[in-house]
C-alpha cells in the first residue's frame, strides 16, 4: 500500500527566511513574489527553484528503488511561493499575467498552506496507485488539521532513467492536500 512517510517538520523554519511561510503576506509581499517569479522565468533553463520548499525528498528522483516506496518527494505551498510559481508559469506559457491574477490563480489565499506529494506506481502497470493514499492530517502544536481540500492530478506515464536493471517506466502523479492554519499554528512545529 502506497503510505505517504511521516515528515516533520517546522513552519517557517524548515524553509528558508527568504522564502519562510508567512501567514498573512502584504500587497508588497505578494508583488514581491510575483516579480520574483517573472525573474526566475528568464532563465529558461535553470528551472524553477522548489527544494526551499522540499520538505521530503528520495535521494536521487531519477531513480526507481524499492526501499523507498512510492513516494518521489512532498513539497510545501504557501500563498507567497505558488503565486511566484504561477507567475513563472505565465512567463514560460507566454501567458502573461498581473500580480493579483498571479496570486489567484496560485489557488491559496491567507492562512492557507498545501502539501503536494510526488509519487509513482509500484510496478509499470500500476495506474490506479493514488487511490490507495490515505488522507493526509497536519499536525500543529496540539491541534490537528485535516485538509480542506484534496486534489487528485490524475496520472501520467513517465520514465526514471537512472534506474538499474529495467526500463524504469511508472505512471506518476500528485495528490495535493490543502489546510487552513490559523495565525496563532504559523510557527508551530508540526507533522504531516
Amino acid at each position: 500500500m502506497s503510505v505517504v512517510p511521516r515528515v516533520f517538520l517546522t513552519l517557517g523554519l524548515a524553509l528558508s527566511s527568504a522564502l519562510a511561510y508567512v501567514a498573512s503576506p502584504s500587497a508588497a509581499q505578494y508583488q514581491s513574489a510575483f516579480l520574483e517569479g517573472q525573474n526566475l522565468a528568464q532563465s529558461r533553463d535553470a528551472g524553477y527553484p522548489l527544494r526551499p520548499y522540499t520538505v521530503y525528498a528520495v535521494m536521487d528522483t531519477l531513480k526507481l528503488e524499492a526501499q523507498n516506496g512510492a513516494v518521489d518527494a512532498v513539497t510545501v505551498g504557501t500563498p507567497l511561493e505558488r503565486t511566484r510559481y504561477q507567475s513563472y508559469l505565465s512567463v514560460l506559457g507566454e501567458d502573461l499575467v498581473t500580480a493579483e491574477q498571479a496570486r489567484a490563480r496560485s489557488g491559496l489565499s491567507t492562512g492557507e498552506l498545501e502539501f503536494i506529494v510526488f509519487a509513482h506506481g509500484l510496478n509499470p502497470t500500476d495506474n490506479e496507485f493514488l487511490k490507495r493514499f490515505t488522507a493526509a492530517s497536519l499536525r500543529l502544536g496540539r491541534q490537528t488539521l485535516k485538509p480542506t481540500a484534496t486534489e487528485d492530478s490524475g496520472v501520467s506515464s513517465s520514465q526514471y532513467p537512472k534506474t538499474v536493471g529495467e526500463i524504469g517506466v511508472r505512471f506518476v502523479g500528485t495528490l495535493t492536500f490543502r489546510f487552513k492554519v490559523s495565525t496563532t499554528l504559523a510557527s508551530a512545529r508540526g507533522t504531516l
